[in-house]
């Protein structure tokens, strides 16, 4: 079993999500520090070949930090930017993939940590697209601080149950707080080999380095995400991916898809993986909880 999931080596002891005392995991940082501007973590700006997931799906994300593609004839649709040095590695993978990067006419902005937004600004220089974020992931972006100071672009507000359609393709937001206050996943019908199967692009169920008891800044954090796991359990997901590659199996999930002879199944179809994947950061967030708790009333 996998448990590095994919850190700098060191950063995680042999249980994936707990630290070592001398190195803090760089989602951490990201999540003690939300509206600064961090320099990437080493590796993860690498470049990851770019592929499809199903039907007009892409991912052209970096080696760490997913960003996916949307094709349709009347141009493209783009979820999370990352950082903004991960802008010239997304370029690159919608090229490698035959696309024009200016035909992006939409930009979904990730959920409010800056490995998913930092890169907004540049790509609406790029592009000119209408960026979409999240009512509650607005008062983040206001406060962003991007590394050049450029202000964080909004040209749409969506809230949960909102659509996103673009050359017949329709994106439905489905509000998925804790992670984030407005974390947002998206979904979208898939097609391949004349089934349809449910697409679910997943904002982010990880706990890591949050504070659940008495947090003045998200006091409501844990009744957020005890709803979070259940009405994301809720869903008929059949094809999925998530803000970073490991949640997902990735890695994984690309070399089947590499390897992958005709009449193979899908490797991204995993709807068993997908229901694994919220009861294990359920049980962490009820774990951790506990220990906060414990910890709280030895005080």
């Amino acid at each position: 079993m996998r448990t590095d999931y994919g850190f700098p080596p060191g950063a995680l002891t042999m249980n994936k999500f707990s630290f070592t005392k001398t190195v803090i995991c760089p989602l951490l940082l990201t999540a003690l520090l939300p509206v600064t501007a961090l320099a990437q973590p080493k590796g993860w700006n690498d470049p990851f070949p770019a592929h499809k997931i199903m039907d007009n799906l892409y991912y052209v994300g970096t080696n760490q930090l997913s960003s996916f593609l949307i094709t349709t004839p009347a141009g493209l649709i783009l979820m999370s930017t990352d950082y903004e040095e991960s802008v010239p590695v997304i370029q690159a993978n919608v090229k490698a993939l035959g696309f024009n990067f200016k035909d992006i006419k939409i930009l979904i902005s990730g959920h409010g940590h800056p490995d998913h937004i930092e890169g907004d600004p540049l790509v609406k220089e790029l592009t000119g697209a209408q960026v979409v974020v999240g009512r509650l992931e607005v008062p983040y972006a206001e406060s962003f601080k991007n590394p050049k100071g450029k202000k964080q672009p909004i040209d749409r507000i969506v809230d949960d149950g909102d659509t996103v359609t673009l050359g017949g393709t329709t994106l439905t937001a489905h509000l998925l707080p804790g992670h984030t206050k407005g974390c947002l996943a998206w979904s979208l019908p898939l097609k391949e080999n004349g089934k349809t199967y449910y697409g679910f692009i997943e904002c982010s169920l990880n706990i890591q380095g949050m504070q659940f008891v008495d947090n003045k800044d998200y006091p409501n954090i844990v009744e957020d995400f005890r709803a979070t796991h259940k009405k994301a359990r809720s869903f008929p997901v059949e094809v999925w991916a998530s803000s970073h590659g490991v949640f997902y199996g990735l890695d994984e999930k690309y070399a089947k898809l590499k390897a992958r002879k005709e009449g193979d199944p899908n490797p991204f179809i995993d709807p068993q993986g997908y229901q694994a994947h919220v009861n294990e950061f359920e049980k962490k967030f009820d774990d951790v909880l506990a220990a906060q708790l414990a910890k709280a009333k030895g005080q």
